[in-house]
């Protein structure tokens, strides 16, 4: 076949100014097959999954998503690999450039936005490999590899949605700038033009819902591969959470039928597990669909020695816990387990999902003396998954089972069907509560109890953040919420500033700029027609001692 030059130039144009590697570009020179096409959409087309991927924070389908909302919060405790946690303390405080580093002037220094150039990478790989499939239609496994290209294409363009532009709203989208979208294979030259434009938000969910289509049906006719490969569970359950955001409510409930009727996966029953050192979820569990990429909750949560993003050690054994946390749950999630103003039996006693998906760890400081000494504060971390070699999964994109229940019962809610509802969100947490309550609730307060259910289930796996932002433009139950982060810092000698504690606060979705991340400069240098977001503002601390 004949790719040599123009393979090698697509992949090294990448998007802008962004570089894909040389080596890259020289693997496509060697596809002559159908397999060797599947090989390259596992190399170019996958986000790796490894233990490894867990320090990778800042590339594609990024792990700070965790530090941008109510989940989490600052801790402060430990010594070792401080500048690691302060080096991302910006985009925690939700600053006008998240990507200076840190919060205090004895930060470390910035970091880079790597998020858009890489999601774009994979797009354009991806695009290709769309391009060269049609050289193998009377292969068996054409529909397989071009179904897997969709999908993947579909989730970065929904990530890059998700960042950088503004949630999806059912009187705006067609107006609201999104991300500039890119289908084919081949340098697109717009230089007399001013460049690229973004598409609308409208405009790009609509590719988005198209390639899901496609792929549901391209890959009807295959089983999984594995759980790291896409399959047509994996695109009918993420076209219904993209239905989900854009109020298709008929849409959502049609495809999480088909998988609740299809008995290939099923609940995980969480009341039986016995061991709270158990991992809660797994590439082995019934109900995990699909995952890619890393558990990157490591890098920001501490390590099991004296680098951060080491395997983490959950053991009870004091001498080889945890050393040096610096983020943990926050009170507010805390409380959210507490809740029982709507479902009397929801308890942190009650609920495995707290039990075993959330630790308590002693910590360790060091003595100026010398040597290590517990530090007596009560501090929580998401253990969901234990140990990389439980069956390794993503904390951002994990697709189970258990999102259709609360997809479908959302939807079901939202078009009047309460009794449904209430029916199907609650046979959920039989599987996650050992003798729930029956309730019945309409309205607001069943609407209100299932986003609740659905924070309870998916905190630190990515949703929370997103979650936040389409509830605030939902048409029918909007609902708003003001984040407030603190931070803890130990002070500078030769700065003369004191330690003290900082409180950050977000205002709602659709009063502050901080909500949508700001596109790469270097992008509007290239690309003059490519609109920028609204600028935020630097945000000011309010001192609390």
């Amino acid at each position: 076949m004949k790719k040599i030059l123009y393979l090698i130039v697509f992949l090294t144009f990448g998007w802008s100014c962004s570089d894909f590697l040389e080596e890259d570009a020289q693997n496509l020179t060697y596809v002559n097959s159908i397999n060797d096409l599947d090989q390259l959409l596992i190399g170019e087309g996958y986000v790796i999954a490894s233990f490894d991927e867990c320090s990778n924070w800042n590339g594609s389908v990024p792990a700070w998503m965790h530090l941008l909302d109510d989940d989490l919060q600052y801790r402060g405790a430990g010594a070792v690999g401080e500048g690691d946690c302060r080096s991302c303390s910006a985009i925690y405080g939700w600053q006008r450039d998240p990507w200076k580093g840190g919060l205090t002037d004895d930060s470390p220094s910035s970091t880079a936005n790597d998020a858009w150039s890489e999601l774009y990478r994979y797009i354009n790989a991806l695009n290709i490999i769309l391009y060269e499939a049609e050289e193998f239609k009377n292969e068996p496994d054409y529909n397989r590899i071009k179904g897997e290209a969709m999908f993947l294409r579909a989730t970065y363009y929904w990530w890059l949605l998700n960042i950088y532009s503004k949630a999806y709203d059912v009187k705006t989208a067609d107006k609201d700038p999104g991300v500039p979208l890119k289908l084919t294979p081949y340098v697109e030259d717009y230089e007399e033009e001013g460049g690229f434009s973004r598409a609308s938000v409208a405009k790009v969910y609509g590719q988005i819902v198209a390639d899901l289509e496609n792929a549901v049906q391209l890959l009807s006719g295959y089983g999984r591969k594995s759980v790291y490969r896409a399959s047509m569970e994996a695109a009918r359950l993420f076209l219904s959470r993209v239905y989900l955001h854009m109020e298709n409510y008929e849409g959502v409930i049609n495809e999480c039928d088909t998988l609740l009727q299809n008995n290939i996966y099923r609940l995980d029953d969480y009341t039986l597990i016995e061991n709270t050192s158990q991992s809660l979820i797994t590439s082995h569990s019934p109900e995990v669909i699909f995952s890619q990429g890393g558990y990157r909750l490591r890098y920001f949560f501490g390590s099991g020695g004296m680098f951060r993003g080491g395997e983490i050690n959950w053991s009870d054994d004091d001498n080889n816990n945890l050393m040096v946390p610096f983020y943990g749950v926050s009170d507010d999630l805390m409380d959210a387990f507490n809740d029982n103003s709507l479902v009397p039996d929801q308890s942190q006693e009650n609920d495995s999902r707290y039990n075993v998906g959330i630790a308590a760890v002693i910590l360790y400081d060091y003595a100026a003396g010398g040597g290590w000494f517990p530090v007596e504060v009560p501090h929580l971390l998401p253990a969901k998954l234990k140990t990389w070699n439980d069956g390794g999964v993503s904390d951002v994109f994990t697709l189970r089972l258990a999102e259709a229940y609360l997809n479908k019962a959302e939807a079901l809610a939202a078009v009047g069907r309460e009794d449904e509802a209430n029916q199907l969100w609650q046979e959920l947490r039989r599987y996650r509560i050992a003798e729930p309550e029956a309730v019945a609730l309409y309205g607001e307060s069943l609407m209100t109890a299932i986003r609740a259910e659905r924070r309870l289930e998916f905190n630190f796996e990515g949703f929370r953040w997103l979650d936040l932002r389409r509830y605030a433009v939902n048409s029918k139950y909007p609902q708003k919420k003001e984040i407030t982060h603190i931070w803890l810092w130990g002070g500078n000698a030769d700065l003369g500033t004191p330690a003290g504690e900082e409180t950050y606060v977000l205002a709602p979705y659709g009063e502050d700029p901080a909500w949508v991340f700001p596109i790469p400069a270097e992008e509007h240098r290239l690309n003059s027609r490519l609109e920028l977001n609204e600028e935020r503002e630097e945000r000011k601390a309010v001192k609390l001692n």
